[in-house]
């Protein structure tokens, strides 16, 4: 599910004559999940008799929503523990002090610099308003302890809603993200590349655009530890190894995007000593560039199921062409014009780009071994392009 759109129609009046606004309202999977766990967390208190605590269930339950079932997952005893130490604090202050604004500001305070002391920075939004909501509510002596130990359960019930409703209700689909951002990024850079070597590019833009790429790479890496998601869970051992065949082929493929992001950073910064190099040596890099980003589209196409998975047997055909690149490249470096300057930037950067080359060239060689054996294994059902027609 992306998300639903719903309409809202808006009138007023301005100079005497009738006007509309119509505003777009986007609905996403997350907001509606947010809204069925204030639901529940308004009704399962109830039904438990602790009507009172549901506002402690629903501040749980919102906290607790996170883009990822794993976060959610691991947020649980963190948020526990946390909630716990706030009962326990109020309990004390409530018992031994008073429940004034000054000791209620101060038992704040003390909580907050326990939590922060041990790392739990994220804990302390929902800690303290258990804290401040036990402290404002409490009532005689004797059910103090009572009445914190309810309320410290209903933030419980509120982290476990929320991680149920995560878990269960629309499970985000991060491995779709994951391939569609990484078709977007793939484009972007082998854009860049072509126009690099054909002399086609504008220092300025390239800088800004491969900027905006770095942050979508960023991205992907958080959508990387997304993709990783089901695997705590374990239905099946069979659902199991295919999840962490797909984790496998996602990491490198994750590595190859990186690989191709560092070239082409390496490519705009070194683009005085390209566009200085003889025709013929720029030609066999443009062409041996051309066929490992021709390659790497392809295998991202073979994950889509549109291509068989033992073909783009890109290094079979190519052989030639890789030694000739090889040698050029190194007798450039080697040139007499390239060692002649005192700090050798020419032959250094002509290094460095074969380096990134070949480390590139690596990492397609693996992520094309590797999604071989992943759609073998897994068939159509491995392919994004069945998940899409779904």
């Amino acid at each position: 599910m992306k998300y639903v759109v719903l309409y809202l129609h808006i009138y007023y009046t301005k100079d005497n004559y009738m006007k509309k606004v119509m505003i777009a309202l986007k609905i996403g999977a997350r907001t509606l999940k947010t809204a069925l766990a204030i639901y529940l967390s308004l009704v399962i208190p109830s039904l438990l008799g602790i009507p009172e605590t549901a506002d402690l269930a629903i501040f749980a339950a919102i906290f607790s929503m996170h883009p990822s079932v794993r976060e959610t997952y691991n947020y649980i005893v963190n948020r526990v523990f946390a909630n716990a130490l706030g009962g326990l604090i109020a309990i004390f202050f409530t018992m031994y002090f008073d429940n004034n604004y000054l000791m209620i500001a101060l038992a704040a305070l003390i909580l907050i610099a326990i939590l922060h002391a041990l790392k739990l920075n994220d804990m302390i939004g929902l800690a303290v308003s258990a804290l401040v909501i036990i402290m404002l509510n409490a009532q005689d002596a004797n059910n103090q302890v009572a009445a914190a130990l309810t309320r410290v359960l209903a933030t419980i019930i509120g982290v476990i809603i929320a991680f149920l409703v995560n878990l269960l209700v629309f499970p985000p689909r991060y491995d779709i993200k994951f391939y569609n951002l990484t078709l977007k990024i793939t484009d972007g850079l082998t854009k860049y590349v072509r126009a690099i070597l054909r002399k086609n590019s504008q220092y300025m833009i390239m800088r800004s655009d491969i900027e905006e790429i770095h942050e979508q790479l960023t991205k992907l890496n958080m959508y990387y530890l997304y993709v990783r998601d089901p695997l705590f869970t374990k239905l099946s051992s069979k659902k199991y190894y295919e999840l962490l065949r797909k984790v496998a082929v996602s990491r490198q493929s994750l590595k190859a995007s990186q690989a191709l992001y560092d070239l082409t950073s390496l490519l705009i910064e070194s683009e005085d000593t390209i566009n200085h190099m003889p025709f013929e040596r720029r030609t066999l890099i443009r062409e041996r560039l051309e066929t490992l980003m021709t390659a790497h589209e392809q295998i991202l196409l073979k994950w889509s199921g549109k291509i068989l998975p033992d073909e783009v047997n890109f290094m079979d055909y190519k052989a030639d062409l890789r030694k000739s690149f090889m040698e050029a490249l190194y007798s450039e470096a080697t040139s007499d014009t390239a060692l002649k300057q005192v700090d050798f930037i020419k032959s250094n950067t002509l290094i460095s780009i074969m380096a990134k080359i070949f480390e590139y060239e690596e990492q397609l060689l693996h992520l094309n071994t590797l999604m071989s054996s992943y759609m073998k294994r897994s068939g159509k059902n491995g392919s994004f392009e069945a998940h899409f027609e779904e």
